[in-house]
């Protein structure tokens, strides 16, 4: 009982310390320090459990492997080395003589303990007070003051419990007989080797998981804004040519979803306050976009609608001014603020501008919100006197939409058809076609059907056309991605073969153990291919164990990490942590660990068999 009050001071004592430390450390050492904690707490917890884990199902399959031993001799003896033959006490018989050893203290040290017990809880309810609270949080930190608060409770509740059990309980009891069993658990060597399996496999579903997370939302938020299939002209100013018959063409095609061609081209924006970014302008027609999964339940402000009713976007008071004396605005009685003041009616058809629709980046990094006036311009334009003078046109913001991707949403922005093919001078041509599937992967297979079309006697006169699919596009993205989910795979085996190595050195061990049983057992007719058989027993039940501790971890983890949100740091574009499991993953993870243990069983099951009688009953 001494020892665990002395471990729970440390750790109070370590805490606060820790929390001291980073009282005047710069935020971003702060927030780095208690990540680093929360990280080795997090350790320190999966261990536990860990471990826990394992004890029960060594206590529920305890039992069956019994069962499972007897029917074959080489399973016997492989269970028989692999669990611990040793005697130890009971739980209750320790705790019994904890309590023994706390009534038989001296009444001045369980008065001591009382007494400090009392001083941390009333320490506690002294710094309850907000004043005191405060003064202590402004001289170091707010985050010490509450570690402190928790800590004296802990520490006060801990000496205030052994101490009023010393002083209540009678000590004239004589001291309890310690109780034995017999330990049905298996080897301490072999335990620690199954919880570093299950650690290995619980680190190794989890990162993946959480990896194979990431890289689906990436590659979601890029296949909804980006087209699974692009055609374009192989000219820079090229166009399309019959864009109504190749959309009705590239629609026919079995596991088309959707195909919609429109205009695209490169502009710089600036907004009122003159700030400038270059932009990629779609001209897509309202119901087209409306109709598409790029912007679906994306627009986090006004609407799609407004590519088509630009005039949404003027204020009625603006669009219809008072004109006549009859119809002016009464004027504001004493004491009342003339809120119309300072609007500036409009009269004239110019101000009603095309609507655009701009990214929630774009938006803020230009200050501008729904119904503000931006312009785009163009700088290879019109020809003037001077020569060549760029393009410029005004819209007005009639939506924001967010996808989740910082690029797509500062550098991406909506227009109407009409008004992009007036602006980039194509009239009633368009320039890209943009075509979704039903299948992401299975988008190369259209690429024939598609070169077909182009031969066809319709679009054979037209313009040469190319074709692209995702995977080609973002082909260093996406590589980037495999590669780095290969190389945490690499890492994170090597957890498993760490593991790997302590079953070698813990089997070794047990070889050098059990020489005299080994001896034993081959002088009463045990061969040496069946001595070597219940060592590769001993393997398998350890990598069995071990996943069957570690895969469920695994999968518990990735379960409340979906269901409770973890939640990143602003500094993130993504606000919760994204986990998928791949069931054909973790069948993989496991099968691999198995193999691992088995494979590490194989030079101490060689030694073993190698054994000979005499030497062992001679050395043993």
């Amino acid at each position: 009982m001494t020892k665990a009050l002395a471990i729970v001071v440390a750790v109070a004592v370590v805490v606060l310390g820790f929390f001291a430390l980073l009282a005047g450390a710069e935020p971003r050492t702060e927030y780095f320090a208690q990540t680093s904690a929360a990280l080795f707490v997090i350790i320190v917890i999966v261990v536990v459990v860990a471990s826990l884990f394992t004890m029960l199902c060594m206590a529920i399959f305890g039992p069956i492997g019994d069962r499972f031993a007897r029917q074959k001799f080489s399973r016997f003896i492989g269970w028989k080395f692999l669990r611990s033959q040793r005697t130890s006490e009971t739980w209750r018989s320790r705790l019994r003589r904890s309590i023994h050893r706390v009534r038989s203290r001296p009444l001045t040290r369980k008065a001591l303990l009382t007494g400090v017990g009392l001083l941390c809880m009333l320490a506690v309810l002294w710094m309850d007070a907000p004043t005191r609270w405060n003064g202590i949080a402004d001289s170091v930190s707010p985050m010490f003051a509450t570690v402190l608060q928790i800590a004296l409770v802990i520490i006060g509740g801990a000496f205030l419990l052994v101490g009023m059990v010393g002083l209540v309980l009678p000590t004239t009891r004589p001291q309890p007989n310690p109780s034995q069993r017999q330990r049905s658990a298996v080897t301490l060597p072999t335990f620690i080797s199954i919880v570093g399996v299950a650690i290995g496999l619980w680190a190794l579903i989890v990162v993946l998981a959480v990896v194979h997370g990431l890289q689906s939302d990436l590659r979601q938020k890029i296949l909804r804004t980006n087209a699974h299939l692009v055609i374009e002209p192989k000219e820079p100013d090229g166009v399309l040519g019959d864009s109504v018959a190749l959309e009705a063409a590239i629609r026919a095609l079995p596991g088309v979803r959707e195909a919609d061609a429109y205009v695209r081209g490169e502009v710089m924006m600036s907004s009122p306050q003159g700030v400038a970014v270059n932009v990629v302008v779609k001209g897509m027609a309202e119901d087209a976009l409306a109709h598409s999964e790029q912007l679906e339940d994306r627009i986090v402000a006004g609407s799609i609608h407004a590519l088509g009713r630009p005039e949404w976007l003027v204020p009625d008071m603006w669009r219809f001014p008072f004109t006549s004396a009859e119809h002016e605005r009464p004027k504001p009685a004493p004491g009342e603020v003339d809120d119309l003041k300072d609007v500036p009616f409009f009269s004239k058809p110019e101000d009603v501008f095309p609507a655009i629709i701009v990214g929630v980046e774009l938006a803020s990094q230009l200050n501008v919100q729904v119904g503000d006036e931006l312009q785009i311009i163009a700088p290879d334009g019109d020809v003037g006197p001077t020569g060549l003078r760029p393009k410029l046109a005004s819209f007005r913001v009639g939506g924001i939409f967010r996808t989740g991707m910082y690029e797509y949403d500062q550098k991406l922005a909506y227009v109407a058809l009409d008004a992009a093919q007036r602006f980039f001078d194509y009239g009633r041509d368009r320039n890209v076609l943009e075509a979704r599937v039903e299948v992401p992967e299975s988008v190369t297979e259209l690429v024939p059907q598609i070169d077909a079309i182009f031969a066809s006697s319709p679009f054979r006169a037209g313009p040469s056309l190319v074709t692209s699919t995702f995977q080609e596009r973002n082909k260093n993205l996406f590589s980037a991605l495999a590669l780095e989910r290969i190389v945490m795979f690499i890492i994170l085996g090597f957890i498993t073969f760490v593991a790997s190595l302590l079953i070698v050195s813990s089997l070794v061990m047990l070889v050098v153990e059990k020489v005299r049983e080994i001896a034993v057992f081959k002088a009463l007719g045990a061969s040496s291919p069946m001595i070597s058989r219940g060592f590769m027993v001993i393997g398998s039940f350890i990598g069995f164990f071990g996943i069957l501790t570690g895969v469920p971890l695994g999968i518990g983890t990735c379960v409340v990490i979906i269901a409770q949100g973890l939640a990143l740091p602003d500094n993130f574009y993504i606000s919760t942590l994204p986990v998928k499991l791949d069931p054909i993953e973790i069948t993989m993870f496991g099968l691999a660990a198995l193999g691992i243990c088995l494979l590490a069983t194989l030079y101490p099951s060689r030694r073993a068999a190698a054994l000979k009688p005499a030497e062992g009953l001679r050395h043993g």
